[in-house]
């Protein structure tokens, strides 16, 4: 995840549970998403009272900074034209988050994938769905994201009518994107993070389904783990909607001529500022999918 350079120091031994929550129209929660980054995890409900509220609930290791995050909150909201809201930020007691999360995650469907935690592998009853053993630890990619979903939706439409032959995951995290890739096509995939961690927890996921043969799981920054082996009949790209716009030149020359690209991890308020950089990329978008606040896309280069 980076620097926290809104957090105070926490003990490296057990994480310094903080949570900080503010409520607030929804365009005001997903303008302020940015400011969250050094988070553990973001969350994003409605109120509930019967009012047109949102919350966001951050989780930090170590005491949030209020002050950056105030003042972030203030500018936001000066933008929107509505009243800076108030920040609450309290320490949470010390629990077992991971064996309670474990105990919480069930298998999902999605699609034509059914999405199992290695914790629940033995306990699943049998499906005719595609299995998909997954345990993210700290990478992204449990499957439950309304991202990752949007994206093996994508990945089922395309299996519909192509078979590609050079697929590509880029910001791999667990490797479930790359793992459904190779089970769709039975083809080899290259997933690529820039997380030493992310690209470990990918190779076990690999392990677990059987597919390590087919997983070439690389460490590293952007598309430079695959210059020398592009363009790729396919590439999928669940990161974040900065990342994704910054990356549309490169792209281009990633993805072989009518190859398909699916781009997620976009907000519905950041959708103009990404697509417009992919359609002067050369890229035709010719699918849509929105889940929440989330906006996931399936294009092809012109």
């Amino acid at each position: 995840m980076g620097s926290r350079p809104l957090t105070g120091p926490a003990s490296a031994e057990r994480p310094d549970l903080w949570q900080l929550r503010f409520s607030g129209s929804r365009q005001l929660v997903d303008a302020s998403e940015p400011l969250f980054e050094p988070a553990l995890s973001v969350a994003r409900v409605r109120a509930g009272d019967g009012s047109e509220d949102w919350i966001l609930e951050a989780q930090f290791d170590g005491e949030p900074v209020a002050a950056p995050i105030e003042a972030g909150l203030a500018v936001a909201a000066r933008a929107i034209g509505v009243p800076a809201p108030s920040v609450e930020i309290a320490r949470l007691e010390p629990r077992d988050w991971l064996a309670e999360n474990r105990a919480a995650l069930t298998e999902i469907a999605a699609g034509r994938f059914r999405i199992v935690p290695e914790h629940r592998r033995s306990a699943a009853p049998p499906s005719h769905l595609l299995d998909l053993h997954v345990d993210a630890g700290p990478a992204f990619g449990s499957g439950r994201h309304e991202t990752t979903q949007s994206c093996l939706r994508l990945l089922e439409e395309i299996a519909r009518t192509r078979r590609p032959r050079r697929i590509l995951d880029l910001g791999a995290g667990s490797g479930i994107l790359a793992l459904a890739a190779a089970q769709l096509w039975k083809r080899r995939v290259v997933a690529t993070d820039i997380d030493p961690v992310a690209v470990r927890t990918a190779r076990r996921n690999a392990a677990r389904n059987g597919c390590l043969p087919r997983i070439d799981a690389r460490c590293g920054s952007g598309l430079d783990p695959v210059r020398r082996e592009r363009p790729f009949d396919l590439v999928v790209a669940n990161i974040l909607a900065g990342p994704l716009a910054e990356l549309a030149p490169e792209l281009r020359g990633a993805v072989a001529r009518r190859g398909q690209l699916i781009l997620s991890g976009i907000l519905s308020s950041q959708e103009n500022r990404v697509l417009s950089r992919y359609r002067a990329a050369g890229f035709r978008l010719e699918r849509r999918l929105v889940r929440g606040s989330w906006s996931s896309y399936r294009l092809r280069l012109r």
